[in-house]
């Protein structure tokens, strides 16, 4: 009989890969598995809204179309453990990338894209100016 062989490990980007090794260490944080809870929570919120992406408005199911502001609000007031800012990004990232509307046509798709990409543009601008003007000269 001869020697076994040792099968050699195949190379893949799973293997001693440092940022892999740290977004796990983060997903089994308790920061991470908040951030994980939010993002389940406000996925199966956001199933049923809608975007008027001219109007840059929120379509709720059983309200009113609220804007961007309001619907943090709305969250907030629903689940006041999630911080302003973990929804603000969500909401963001899901108005330019995660509403998909069925029975769009291309064009509309295009058009679309184009608002929501505008809408969070805007809005960040917005953020980042008054960023500014709240600092003084002594902070």
């Amino acid at each position: 009989m001869g020697k076994q062989r040792r099968e050699q490990p195949q190379d893949t980007i799973f293997a001693d890969n440092p940022f892999l090794d740290g977004l796990l260490d983060w997903m089994g944080s308790p920061e991470g598995q908040q951030c994980i809870a939010l993002r389940d929570v406000l996925w199966d919120l956001m199933e049923h809204v809608q975007l008027d992406a001219k109007q840059r408005k929120l379509i709720w199911p059983d309200a009113e179309p609220l804007d961007l502001e309001q619907s943090i609000q709305r969250i907030q007031k629903e689940y006041p453990e999630f911080l302003r800012g973990q929804i603000e990004e969500f909401l963001l990232n899901w108005i330019d990338m995660g509403y998909d509307p069925q029975n769009y046509s291309q064009a509309q798709l295009d058009q679309l894209d184009s608002l929501t990409e505008r809408w969070v543009a805007d809005h960040l601008r917005k953020v980042k100016v008054s960023k500014k003007h709240k600092r003084t000269r002594h902070s």
